[in-house]
């Protein structure tokens, strides 16, 4: 029996067929798909735009000696050495951010933007006690540097070293030609670099404690083209101290989690064309390409830290001293003249 328009319009979803049943569920559901896209585009268009967070700063930090400064590099940040040709006025922290030497490089090759402190300073030890090893030293970064760390520093690197092989070198000279076995006294002193090293580090972690830290140790100063101009007697001395300061006190900060870039096991550290020619090459101080390797080295062991190696001949290799009349002259002109200069 046809139904009645009547009973057509008051048919409900409750009273309705099955099959009538399922078109009402589906026109329902329909239209709360349609409602939730409505809702869905006005909330999205009528919110406030998103805006990207700005990168993170790096405030990277530089602790160290002359290399740290850019010594012998086309343009230093304190020194004769630089691109206008005259000696620039020394600031505090040193400010050349066009520098070559290895400081400014790495704060050019670290994601942007960065804010670079330099606190370098030629000359400089490591500590009190390196610095009391002969007159002249005119700082140590225990003292003169780490006070000057910025609390929010969020990378440090250091490198230090060189300048206290040649005060324990010079020391120890002297107590060869007083008659005395200088090989206890250097055994002490690379002791000492090494209790002061840590000392060094708890400072910088007390004064700037959200910082990551990188170092480098120190290639063996005897097999540099400087060391390797000099006589027997004195390349002794010089690789049994820069590879003692290197493994005992130095190369062990990896296993505190230190990032240590091994300068002595590089092959790079020793090859002549990373010391000349430069406009102050003195065979010990990087040139403008030494510079360049020892960034490239320093955000390696930043990116993907790696331990040193334990043994790498002959770079690792150090000699004994013979005590005889001709180490005796040669660390006697050691004392007196300084270094041979390296050709």
């Amino acid at each position: 029996m046809p139904l009645s328009a009547k009973d057509a319009s008051t048919r409900t979803p409750e009273n309705s067929t099955p099959r009538q049943q399922d078109s009402w569920v589906f026109l329902l559901s329909l239209l709360i798909l349609i409602l939730s896209l409505g809702l869905t585009g006005c909330s999205a268009s009528s919110g406030s735009p998103v805006v990207p967070s700005p990168p993170t700063l790096t405030r990277y930090v530089a602790l160290g000696a002359s290399d740290a400064v850019g010594y012998n590099a086309s343009i230093s940040c304190d020194g004769p050495a630089n691109a206008a040709g005259t000696r620039p006025q020394r600031s505090e922290p040193l400010d050349c951010p066009n520098g070559t030497g290895y400081v400014p490089r790495l704060a050019r090759l670290l994601p942007s933007p960065v804010e670079l402190i330099n606190l370098g300073r030629s000359g400089a030890v490591l500590s009190p006690a390196m610095q009391a090893l002969r007159q002249g030293i005119p700082a140590n970064l225990l003292q003169d540097q780490v006070p000057r760390l910025p609390p929010d520093a969020t990378l440090i690197t250091i490198w230090v070293g060189g300048n206290d092989t040649n005060a324990i070198a010079l020391a120890a000279a002297q107590r060869a030609l007083q008659g005395e076995d200088p090989l206890p006294f250097v055994d002490q002193q690379i002791r000492q670099f090494a209790a002061d090293y840590q000392t060094l580090l708890q400072a910088v972690r007390a004064r700037a404690p959200q910082a990551r830290l990188a170092v480098a140790n120190l290639p063996n100063f005897a097999l540099i083209p400087l060391g390797q101009q000099q006589p027997s007697s004195v390349r002794q001395l010089l690789s049994l101290i820069s590879v003692g300061l290197t493994q005992r006190a130095i190369n062990p900060l990896s296993q505190q989690g230190i990032p240590v870039v091994d300068l002595l096991c590089d092959p790079r550290s020793y090859r002549r064309e990373s010391f000349f020619p430069g406009p102050l090459a003195d065979g010990f101080h990087p040139n403008d390409r030494g510079y360049a390797d020892l960034a490239d080295a320093f955000l390696s062991a930043l990116r993907q830290p790696l331990p040193p190696q334990t043994r790498c001949p002959p770079f690792s290799e150090v000699g004994s001293l013979q005590p005889d009349a001709a180490a005796e002259s040669a660390l006697r002109s050691f004392l007196t003249d300084g270094y041979k200069p390296a050709q």
